[in-house]
Formats: C-alpha cells, structure tokens, sequence
C-alpha cells in the first residue's frame, strides 16, 4: 500500500491529480490511499505516518509549498516530493528542500506519467528497506536503517531509534531475521546493533549515539569481523 498526499488549494486541481495517480498507480498494480490537503498550514497540522510521496503545489495561500515543504524536511528528510506549479521560476528554491521533480501545471496526464515513474522506482527502493514488525495490535512498517539498536527487557522488545523508542511484540530471533541481509549483528543475546550506528568500539562494548551497548566476550572476533567487513564494504 502507497499512502500518496496531494497538497492543493484548488479543488479541480485536486482532483484532477487524484486521477492521474488513480489510474497511473493502478496500472503498475499498486494499491493507494491518497490524502488531500487544502494547503501546507493543513498537511502540517496533520501530517500523515510515513508518506511515500508528496504532491506539493507551490503557490498557496496561509502557507506556500516551498516553505511548507522546508518545515517537513526537518521531521521527514526522505520522502519523495514533486511539486505542482505554474511558476517554474520556484524550481531553484525547490532543489533547496530536495525536491526530485516538478509538474508544471496545467497538468497532464503525460507529465505526471514521467514524474510518478521516477517516483515508483524510488518508492519501491524505500519499500526494500522496510520490514513488518506487529506492535501491540497493529502492524507497523519500519525503515531498517532508522533503527540503531534493539534490546531484550525480560519479554519486551524494544527499538532504538535516533528520536524516540518503539516497543514490539516481536521476539528477537524474529528481528535478527528480518534484517537479515542488512548491516546489523547479534552482539549479544539481549542486543542487535546497526553496525551503521556504531561510533566507538570499546573491550567489552560499543557506543551508539551516547549510549554503550554490551558486547559478549565470545562474540566479540565476529563482531569485530563483521565490523571490518561492513567498513570495507563487503557487506
């Protein structure tokens, strides 16, 4: 499922871009849920969860996309955006917030073709990095590369992320499958590290945004081997 907002203060507009991702993504056998939004004051007031893309017009009153847009990348720095305007003179300031492509109105069904392309082939690069993990009743989908560790505490499971910590109903042999593939390694029975994460290694530990994680003294050689692997690029 690809969550898809669309930010855009005129309601043809808007529904004009909702058809086109209907009948793109639906053509390429995705299944959406599309979020609209009358202008950037009201996706940021209620941000969606993880978003796989933005549609973001520039020129909007309260707030305009660029500027909008500036605020999300301070929360979400990799979601794709592709902004909606008649204004192609904005197109520097948009390289300023990362924007990958822009639509210029009025809109066709060709121009949005070539842009939600570029923007499958990224969504489904993302989607690789992500894995399913059931938290309490709900699933939650999480970027394997955002989480920095995860610990054992008797029979919780919680992830370490750079912001916050999450708390999974999964065991930790589940874990160490599903980022299986990906930099991480079992240093101890209680802890999985994000070899990415780690910025210092010491005898008996490593430290992991401030904080030390132990390391088993017999898993120690295949940590270190699994490390120098990772820094040489072998992995």
């Amino acid at each position: 499922m690809i969550t898809i907002a669309i930010v855009e203060d005129d309601a043809s507009q808007r529904r004009q871009l909702r058809a086109c991702v209907e009948q793109f993504f639906t053509d390429n056998k995705e299944e959406t849920v599309i979020l609209e939004y009358q202008d950037g004051a009201a996706i940021l007031a209620q941000y969606p969860n993880r978003p796989d893309l933005l549609l973001m017009d520039i020129d909007m009153p309260r707030l305009n996309g660029v500027e909008a847009s500036r605020r999300i990348r301070e929360f979400d720095s990799d979601v794709p955006l592709i902004f909606i305007t008649n204004m192609i003179q904005c197109a520097l300031e948009g390289y300023s917030v990362d924007a990958m492509d822009f639509i210029v109105k009025p809109v066709s069904e060709w121009s949005c073709r070539q842009s939600f392309t570029r923007a499958l082939k990224r969504i489904r690069a993302r989607r690789g990095c992500h894995i399913r993990l059931q938290s309490h009743k709900n699933p939650l989908f999480l970027n394997v590369k955002e989480i920095l560790y995860a610990e054992t505490q008797g029979h919780t499971l919680l992830l370490h992320l750079k912001n916050e910590t999450l708390t999974v109903s999964e065991s930790m042999k589940s874990l160490e499958s599903k980022t299986q593939g990906f930099s991480f390694f079992r240093c101890h029975s209680s802890f999985l590290v994000n070899l990415e994460a780690v910025d210092q290694i010491g005898r008996s530990d490593v430290t992991i945004a401030g904080t030390l994680v132990p390391i088993s003294k017999h898993r120690r050689a295949e940590f270190l081997e699994a490390m120098t692997n990772y820094i040489g690029g072998s992995h």
